[in-house]
């Protein structure tokens, strides 16, 4: 059953958080191959480009999951296109998707692994790129994108429910960028890797690799799952603040029960664009029905969204508990027109695969998600957020289908300052998607001149021990805090609105040190909450920030513990490579002098690696560290 305290849900809920978290180690062992398939003959050529119609090969007709949109970049006619690691690949007519002949790529070990080369480089950067799989025995597709080369590379990372083994087509959004930054404009090798179970014996089959329009901006559905009076009460005012939409996954038979929304509610949702989609509850998991009762259960719960006056949602599916074999997968596509289920990737827009349609577990913010908003920023691409129950912070648990307040509105704005568009389900399937505007960045383009802000407060404390009771008053702009700390223990000092204004941490460090921090804050009154066992001090205050005072890209700096950069002058997204030596926390939060924030880096122990920030006029980079750390900022 889909419900909070059903057992079953709460081992999804860990899988989904489990599986988000371990795809950056996995992609390691699976794809250690390819810096000796680089060695492999020379030769090899993209496959058509020109066609069209996307006819493929010259005869044989196409037969779902081929399509005949874009261009084509591989029917896999022939093979001798394709270089193979230590894998077999062979041809399988009877499968032909397009033209006379699949491929099917397998291997006696768990990876199986073909590579297609690009001499002069394929330019996706306004393009999507999927293709026809069969899983027969896999758990994970890989699809690598080397633009140029390994060290500036792109992967899709999907995963597969246990029991599938039919056709489907995956559309490769970008999950992962490993290292480097990618330049799309000169793609020169597609790696497709098969990831079998434990026991090796690697089987998948491959057609019609092609790459359709992309979209003019990313996009981001919301999904709020199971109806939760919270998503009428909370989540619903605070996208109506934005003026965006959302998805409903319920179940018709709880409709109205206790704690969840009743039809006024979700009639109310509808007429502000929500789409109210299927959700069934199940006793079993689809596959695990027979046929007739899968059909029932799928038609059933269609037909009463439909008769409580839910048309449009009723379209659009939720698969429960994400299991899918092809009979479930066949009988979906030909009751509803779109479905979603757990596969930890982005995907293109909009999805030529309209009936696995891949979506992330919400609350894992720092576990994938933030990276799938930023890669779905950067390369307009989709991401599809599951969102549970929302509650305070004190009421989520490790096993709860749960998501707190404040994870739910810094998931928001983040969306809201990554710029996606957050559209819905229907949005997809009727084509009505692209943005309002023309897609141009809302940045100064020209730097500016005087004063940038003027000086606001200062304050200064000091003591011994916790304290929540001291109250200051700050104006619009940024603050800056001086600290020390005299003690072996922890040493928080986070900044608490009490009207209007936004939290955030000002110190989140520990032992004995000194640093400095900044924020972005609105004018208000404010408290701070210093948690600690040992004597400290903070020195708060508002500088006056002049364009003189504006440092030019490329930036570079290194410290050690708590410190910030900037100001910075930037004109567009700008790029950071990072890297900490601590065993600790690692946070780089980013700050523009508009009141703009995003959380850039939250990680644990070393770091050597690359992010994307969407900057824009003046900046800060905060840093919270437990060990020496280095920065460097420069153009996208």
């Amino acid at each position: 059953m889909n419900d909070e305290r059903n057992s079953s849900d709460g081992r999804s809920r860990r899988w989904l958080l489990t599986t988000a978290g371990v795809t950056s180690a996995a992609l390691a062992g699976c794809t250690d191959f390819l810096s000796e398939a680089d060695s492999v003959a020379d030769g090899v050529t993209s496959q058509g480009g020109d066609d069209e119609s996307g006819a493929g090969a010259a005869s044989g007709s196409i037969r779902w999951p081929a399509i005949d949109e874009g261009e084509s970049l591989s029917d896999f006619e022939d093979l001798n296109e394709w270089n193979a690691w230590k894998t077999d690949l062979s041809a399988a007519p009877d499968e032909a998707r397009i033209g006379t002949q699949a491929a099917v790529i397998e291997s006696d070990e768990r990876e199986a692994s073909i590579n297609l080369r690009f001499p002069d480089g394929l330019d996706l950067r306004e393009w999507d790129t999927s293709l026809a799989v069969k899983p027969e025995n896999a758990t994970r597709i890989v699809v690598e994108f080397l633009a140029p080369d390994r060290e500036a590379r792109l992967n899709t990372v999907r995963t597969i429910p246990d029991e599938f083994d039919g056709w489907f087509r995956l559309d490769c959004g970008y999950e992962h960028k490993p290292e480097g930054e990618p330049d799309l404009s000169n793609v020169t090798r597609i790696n497709i890797v098969a990831v079998g179970p434990e026991d090796g014996k690697t089987r998948v089959l491959v057609d019609d690799l092609r790459r359709t329009t992309g979209a003019d901006n990313g996009k981001a559905i919301l999904a709020f799952y199971g109806g939760h009076d919270s998503h009428y009460d909370i989540a619903a005012e605070l996208l109506e603040e934005r003026g965006w939409a959302a998805a409903a996954a319920i179940s018709p038979d709880r409709i109205g029960d206790q704690g969840r929304m009743g039809q006024r509610q979700l009639h109310e949702l509808q007429d502000r664009g929500w789409d109210i989609c299927s959700y069934p509850r199940v006793s079993m998991a689809l596959p695990e029905m027979p046929e007739s009762r899968q059909q029932q259960v799928l038609e059933t719960n269609r037909d009463l969204l439909e008769s409580a006056g839910f048309e449009d949602g009723a379209r659009h599916l939720f698969i429960p508990e994400d299991r899918m074999d092809a009979t479930t997968n066949e009988l979906i596509r030909d009751v509803y027109d779109s479905a979603f289920l757990f596969g930890s990737c982005t995907a293109g827009i909009p999805p030529t695969g309209m009936h696995t349609i891949p979506l992330i577990w919400g609350p894992a913010l720092h576990n994938g998600v933030r990276r799938h908003i930023n890669l779905a920023d950067q390369y307009q691409v989709l991401t599809v957020l599951r969102i549970p129950r929302i509650v305070d912070e004190e009421d989520v648990h490790p096993d709860a289908n749960r998501m707190s307040l404040d994870d739910f509105e810094h998931l928001l704005n983040h969306l809201e300052h990554r710029g996606l568009d957050v559209i819905t389900p229907s949005d997809l399937v009727d084509g009505t998607f692209e943005s309002d505007d023309d897609g141009d960045e809302t940045f100064n383009d020209g730097r500016p001149e005087g004063t940038i802000l003027e000086a606001g407060q200062s304050h200064a404390f000091e003591g011994s021990g916790s304290s929540e009771s001291l109250t200051i008053d700050l104006d619009d702009g940024v603050l800056s805090a001086s600290f020390s700390h005299n003690g072996d223990g922890d040493f928080t000092v986070d900044l608490i609105a009490t009207g209007d204004g936004r939290d955030d941490s000002l110190v989140t460090t520990s032992g004995i040190t000194a640093g400095e921090s900044i924020a972005a804050v609105e004018s208000g009154t404010y408290r701070l909450e210093v948690d600690t066992d040992s004597t400290w001090s903070i020195d708060l205050y508002q500088p006056e920030v002049h364009a003189d005072d504006l440092d030019s890209l490329p930036v570079e700096a290194r410290g050690s513990g708590s410190g910030f950069v900037g100001p910075i002058w930037t004109d567009s997204d700008v790029r950071l490579e990072v890297t900490h030596d601590g065993d600790g926390d690692f946070i780089v939060d980013g700050y523009g002098a508009d009141g703009s924030m995003e959380s850039i880096v939250n990680q644990t122990g070393t770091v050597d690696n690359s992010r994307s920030y969407r900057a824009g006029g003046a900046v800060w980079l905060n840093i919270e560290a437990t060990g020496d750390w280095t920065l460097e900022v420069t153009d996208s």
